[in-house]
This record gives structure tokens, C-alpha cells and sequence, in this order.
């Protein structure tokens, strides 16, 4: 046989077991995506700056509930941010929304109460201490989308980061008092355990 046939078939072998190879690797894992995020100012939605003020607090747990009411996709979350706030005050003698963080159903991220004063709260729990993450809507009877997972997931995370909070502090509502808070689709994320698999995986 030729020389030049030879060197062709051997070229041919190489080239095939290279890209055999190159098919069957396996694809080299992503590195977590990162837990920083946008959020909508308190000026950017009409806060009312505070006129009162209570002790403040220091961080230590963080806890997740849902609003309890229906939230239709045609609802406007910034007028509800305000009625909220005007409601808490005038209402409730609170002295600002009761939650640090809200997310819509879009999953934009709202700054809410100040974030070192403790939060409030209709039930029995003590606040203080826990910093409040409250996802707009109610989810016992609506559906929590990927995106809301996701930016619920992506606050917990550089939250926990910010203050050091533990995964086995990170818990819901209905963890510290008998409620429905934050609603049965939201709540299965917690004890299936994935949430808290996905704010660890945020925080490597």
C-alpha cells in the first residue's frame, strides 16, 4: 500500500477518536448563578418616608410568608405597596408595611420596611430578629411561577449572606405559629427541601 494511503487512513482513525471523544465528554458543570439582585427602591414605588420609629433589631433568621390575599395578574403592585403601607398605619398603628421585602408576580423585588426594625405580623410570633420576605398573592389557591422560585430564592441567599443567617434558620411563617402562611404551593418547596438546596447552591 502507499505510503501517502497509509498516513491518510492513520489521519482518518485520529481524527475520528478525537471527535468520538470530544462527543461523549461530559459537559463541565456551571458555576452557581450569583445571589446578587436588583430591587425597586422605596423611593422608585412612593414610600412614605416613616414619621415614627420602634426599637431597632439585629438579624438573625429569615422567614417567608405570602400575603393571604388574591393577587390577579392585572393588579397593580405598586398601588398595592402604598395602600399596604397606608393601611399598616393608619390601620394597624404599625409603623410601615409589616414585611422588609415583597415580590410580585413577575418577581420584582421591593424594598419595604427598613430592614432594622423588626417587622409585624397579624399572628403570635415574635419578629424580632427575623428579617421578612413576603411574596405578593396567596398561595394556597395560586400558583408560585419559576421566576418567583427563583428571585424568592436569589434574596433569601444574599440576605442569609449579608447577616450570616444559617439554611436551618431560613423558614416560613407557619414553621413558628399555626397558620397557612405562606400557602400550601409556596410551602412544598420547603419541605421537599429544594428550596433550601437552591438558596445553597447561590451562596458557594
Amino acid at each position: 500500500m502507499p505510503l501517502r494511503n497509509i498516513f491518510a487512513i492513520g489521519l482518518t482513525l485520529v481524527m475520528w477518536s478525537c471527535t468520538k471523544s470530544i462527543e461523549t465528554a461530559a459537559p463541565t458543570p456551571l458555576p452557581p448563578t450569583s445571589p446578587s439582585l436588583k430591587m425597586i427602591s422605596r423611593t422608585d414605588w412612593g414610600w412614605v418616608p416613616l414619621t415614627d420609629s420602634i426599637p431597632v433589631h439585629e438579624i438573625k433568621y429569615i422567614t417567608i410568608h405570602h400575603g393571604g390575599e388574591d393577587f390577579p395578574a392585572d393588579k397593580d403592585p405598586i398601588q398595592y405597596l402604598r395602600g399596604l403601607q397606608s393601611w399598616s398605619q393608619s390601620d394597624k398603628g404599625w409603623i410601615d408595611n409589616p414585611y422588609h421585602y415583597m415580590i410580585d408576580l413577575k418577581g420584582n423585588i421591593y424594598e419595604a420596611r427598613p430592614i432594622k426594625y423588626p417587622g409585624d405580623t397579624n399572628t403570635s410570633y415574635d419578629v424580632r430578629g427575623h428579617a421578612l420576605i413576603c411574596v405578593m398573592g396567596n398561595y394556597e389557591n395560586q400558583i408560585l411561577s419559576t421566576t418567583q422560585f427563583e428571585q424568592l430564592a436569589r434574596l433569601t441567599a444574599t440576605l442569609a449572606d449579608e447577616y450570616g443567617v444559617a439554611l436551618n434558620l431560613i423558614k416560613t411563617h407557619r414553621n413558628y405559629v399555626e397558620t397557612l402562611c405562606p400557602g400550601k404551593d409556596l410551602y412544598r418547596y420547603f419541605e421537599d427541601g429544594s428550596f433550601l438546596e437552591r438558596v445553597a447552591a447561590l451562596r458557594q
